[in-house]
C-alpha cells in the first residue's frame, strides 16, 4: 500500500428484497448509533465525553470545512451520479498508471479478470450482461453505466477499502470483499456478495437504494444529524447538516465523520478517536480526479475522436493545444470522457483562446498558466498582443469565478515557451536582458508578467534589448565589457579596475545579440569629456576639471553614459593631482600623462603653496596610464639614455661635466643613486649652466 488506510466500520449489508430492506431499516432507525459495532483497533480516548446527544437537532448547523473537506457535502450529487467521466479504456489506463508491475505470484487490479453473470434490471440498476474473462476496468465501467454512478466513486472506494488500486501484492480476499459490501463489523461477510463482480454491482445498487430515500432516512439530506467520530461511542458525535443524497449514502456506507485530528493528518493517523473512511474518500478523489464539489469538469473529451472541449453555457469550444488545456485543468479539474451524442448536443463555438469575456459585464481577461485571470483595461492592450477584441472565449460566471483575479495586463510579458521577460515600449518588445534589468523594472511591473502563447508574445516588433543603466554587461560569446548608459549607448571598459574607479561595478552577462541597436564606439578613460566638459575619475565618481589644456581632455563619452556616473560636486581650477588608494606616490596630471611628484616641496610648489586636492585611481589604472617626466626632488642625480649626469638645483638640471663633481656632490654615498629616464623626457626640464 502506498498510503495509510483507514479503520473502517461497515453498515452495508446488501438488501436483497424490499421486505428485507424494511426489516433492516426498522432496526437501524431505532438506534442509529448502534448500527455498527466498534472495531478492534478503534480504542477509546481517555477523557472523551460519553454523552449521546439526540439523533437530530432542531435546526440546521453548517458543516465543518477543513482543508476542502465538507462533512455535510463530501461529494456533490452532480459528481457522484455522473457515469460519463471515464471509459473502460481510461479506467484500465488509470489502474496501470498506479501500478507499474505486480509482485510475482499475485494478480493486481490492473490485470484482474473474471467471468461475470447476468443481472436483471430493476428500479435501481439497468441490469448487467455477463461475459467471459472481463477485466476489473470493464466491470466497473459497465456497473457505473447500469446504476448511474460515477466510476471514479468505485475506484476511490476500492482504494479506501482495500488499497486495491495501488496494491502490488493483493491477496484473493481483497478482491472477494473489495468494497466491504455485505461485510458488517460484527459478523462475517455474506457469501452471496463474495467476489469482485458482486462487490461492485452490489455496492452500485446499494448506493442507489441509499439515495432513494425510502428505506434509509436517518442521514436524510436537509437535516442536521449527530454523526459519530469513531465506532467507539465514547469518542462522541458532532452535528452535521447533510446537504445531499450522495453524502447521505456515504454515511450509510461508512457512518463516521473524521474528527479534527484526522483532518489535520492528511492521509496519516489522527488520534484514538479518529476514523478515516470518508476523509480518505475525499482525499483520494480530489487527488486523483479533482474537486468533489463541482460537476466533474467543464472539460470533456469525445469518446470517439479524443477531441477535447471546454463547455460553457451549453457551447463547446475546441481546445487545440496542451498549453491551453493546462490553463484550463489548473482550475476546472480533469477532463471527463463523454459520449459522441453529448458532444453533438452542444452548440459549436470558436476554438478556445485565453482571451476570455465575462458574459455579465463584457470585461475581457487573460487566463494564465498559474490559474489566475488578468483584466485588459483597454482594447489597445488586446490588439498590441496580436489579438482581436471580437475573437474571445465567452465564459459563464461560474467558470470565470474559478480563476482568482490578479494584476491587470500591462507592459510586461513573456512567451509560454520561454522564461525571457519582455517590456512593450513604443510599439516594440524589448527583451529584459538579465536579472539586473529586471530588478530595475519589477517595481513598475508589480511583479506580474503576462504569459502569452508564443505567437502573441512575438507579435510586437523586436526592439533594442532592455539593459539596466549604470551596470556592466557582456554578451556571452564576446570578451568586451560595457557600461550601460540610460539611452542607446554602451561604453567599453578597458579594465574592471577602471570601471570601479568610475563607480560602475554591478555586472551580469546577457545573451548574444543583446547589443543590437546600441552604439558601442566609445571607451572609458581616466580623463573623459562629457558634453564638452572635462572630468577625471575620482574614487568611484567624477570630478570636474576647469583647465583641460593642462590636464588633457581624454576620451569623449556619450552623455547617456556620463549620466549614470555619480559626481563629487568638485571642480578643480588648477593642476590635477592623482594618487592610488593603497600607495603613496602622487602624480601631476598634465596633457594626458602622469608626472610623478617626488617631493613634498615640489608638490607644494606645483599647487601654488596650497594644500593640494588629489583624486584617487586604482593602482592598475595608474600603472596603465601614460607616464611623463617626473618632478625630481632637489639634489637628484639623473641621466637621459647616455653617459651625461645631471643634478637638480633650484628646479633646473645642471650637467656635471666631470666625475669628480658627481663624487663630491654625492657626499660619499655609494653606489651613487642616479635616476635614469628616457631621452625624450629631457625636453620637459629647464637646463641650466653646467657644473665644472
Amino acid at each position: 500500500m502506498t498510503r495509510p488506510t483507514s479503520s473502517r466500520s461497515r453498515l452495508r449489508a446488501l438488501i436483497a428484497s424490499t421486505a428485507a430492506v424494511t426489516f433492516a431499516v426498522s432496526l437501524l432507525i431505532a438506534s442509529p448509533a448502534s448500527a455498527s459495532a466498534p472495531m478492534a483497533d478503534a480504542s477509546v480516548t481517555a477523557g472523551v465525553s460519553t454523552a449521546a446527544p439526540a439523533a437530530r437537532l432542531a435546526s440546521p448547523v453548517k458543516a465543518l470545512i477543513t482543508d476542502g473537506f465538507r462533512a455535510g457535502k463530501i461529494i456533490s450529487n452532480e459528481v457522484f451520479f455522473d457515469s460519463s467521466t471515464m471509459s473502460a479504456a481510461s479506467i484500465d489506463s488509470f489502474f496501470r498508471s498506479k501500478v507499474a508491475s505486480c509482485r510475482s505470484g499475485y494478480v493486481c487490479l490492473k490485470d484482474y479478470r473474471q467471468n461475470t453473470p447476468n443481472r436483471a434490471a430493476d428500479q435501481y440498476c439497468n441490469g448487467y450482461q455477463g461475459a467471459g474473462n472481463e477485466s476489473a476496468a470493464t466491470i466497473i465501467y459497465k456497473v457505473a453505466q447500469s446504476c448511474g454512478i460515477n466510476p471514479q466513486v468505485f475506484i476511490v472506494m476500492l482504494q479506501k477499502e482495500q488499497s486495491l488500486v495501488t496494491h502490488t501484492w493483493p491477496s484473493d480476499w481483497r478482491f472477494s470483499m473489495a468494497l466491504g459490501q455485505g461485510c458488517p463489523d460484527t459478523a462475517p461477510c455474506d457469501p452471496a456478495f463474495s467476489g469482485f463482480f458482486y462487490q461492485i454491482y452490489g455496492a452500485g445498487r446499494q448506493m442507489k437504494i441509499y439515495t432513494e430515500g425510502r428505506y434509509f432516512t436517518y442521514y436524510a439530506p436537509g437535516k442536521t444529524w449527530n454523526i459519530m467520530y469513531n465506532p467507539n461511542s465514547a469518542c462522541g458525535r458532532g452535528p452535521v447538516y447533510v446537504e445531499n443524497s450522495a453524502t447521505a449514502a456515504l454515511y450509510y456506507y461508512t457512518p463516521y465523520q473524521p474528527n479534527a485530528a484526522a483532518l489535520r493528518a492528511g492521509y496519516g493517523s489522527g488520534d484514538n478517536c479518529s476514523a478515516y473512511g470518508n476523509r480518505n474518500f475525499h482525499n483520494y478523489f480530489t487527488d486523483w480526479f479533482g474537486s468533489t464539489q463541482d460537476p466533474a469538469s467543464s472539460l470533456v473529451r469525445a469518446s470517439d475522436t479524443g477531441q477535447i472541449f471546454l463547455t460553457s453555457g451549453g457551447v463547446k469550444h475546441y481546445v487545440t493545444t496542451p498549453a491551453d488545456l493546462a490553463v484550463l485543468t489548473t482550475r476546472l479539474g480533469a477532463v471527463r470522457t463523454v459520449s459522441p451524442g453529448y458532444i453533438n448536443s452542444l452548440t459549436s463555438g470558436n476554438r478556445f483562446i485565453r482571451l476570455v469575456r465575462d458574459a455579465r459585464d463584457g470585461a475581457m481577461y487573460l487566463l494564465q498558466p498559474d490559474g489566475t485571470k488578468h483584466h485588459f483595461a483597454s482594447a489597445a492592450l488586446i490588439t498590441r498582443y496580436g489579438m482581436r477584441v471580437d475573437d474571445y472565449t465567452p465564459l459563464t460566471p461560474k467558470i470565470l469565478g474559478s480563476y482568482p483575479t490578479g494584476q491587470p495586463v500591462g507592459d510586461y510579458f513573456r512567451s509560454e515557451d520561454s522564461p525571457d521577460y519582455y517590456k512593450w515600449e513604443n510599439g516594440q518588445r524589448r527583451h529584459i536582458a538579465n536579472g539586473l534589468a529586471w530588478q530595475l523594472e519589477r517595481g513598475k511591473a508589480k511583479d506580474y508578467v503576462a504569459v502569452f502563447p508564443a505567437g502573441n508574445a512575438a507579435f510586437p516588433a523586436l526592439g533594442r534589448a532592455l539593459l539596466a543603466p549604470g551596470t556592466l554587461v557582456k554578451e556571452n560569446s564576446r570578451d568586451e565589457v560595457y557600461i550601460v548608459g540610460n539611452g542607446a549607448d554602451l561604453t567599453h571598459i578597458p579594465s574592471w579596475e577602471m570601471s570601479a574607479d568610475a563607480g560602475i561595478t554591478a555586472y551580469q552577462p546577457v545573451a548574444n545579440g543583446s547589443f543590437a541597436g546600441y552604439n558601442t564606439s566609445s571607451t572609458l578613460a581616466p580623463v573623459l569629456t562629457c558634453s564638452g566638459k572635462t572630468f577625471v575619475l575620482d574614487g568611484g565618481r567624477l570630478t570636474g576639471v576647469t583647465n583641460s589644456l593642462r590636464s588633457g581632455k581624454g576620451n569623449s563619452i556619450p552623455a547617456s553614459v556620463c549620466a549614470v556616473m555619480r559626481r563629487t560636486g568638485t571642480t578643480l581650477p588648477g593642476p590635477v593631482f592623482v594618487k592610488s588608494r593603497t600607495s603613496d606616490p602622487i602624480y601631476s596630471l598634465e596633457k594626458n600623462q602622469l608626472r610623478h611628484v617626488q617631493s613634498g616641496q615640489r608638490l607644494l610648489e606645483l599647487s601654488g603653496g596650497r594644500s593640494p586636492y588629489t583624486v584617487t585611481w586604482s593602482t592598475a589604472t595608474i600603472n596603465a596610464y601614460s607616464k611623463g617626466a617626473p618632478y625630481l626632488a632637489e639634489g637628484t642625480f639623473v641621466s637621459f639614455g647616455d653617459d651625461k649626469v645631471y643634478v637638480v638645483r633650484a628646479g633646473q638640471l645642471r650637467h656635471l661635466t666631470a666625475p669628480q663633481y658627481l663624487l663630491k656632490l654625492a657626499n660619499g654615498v655609494w653606489p651613487i643613486p642616479i635616476v635614469r629616464l628616457e631621452a625624450k623626457h629631457l625636453a620637459s626640464y629647464t637646463v641650466g649652466a653646467p657644473i665644472g
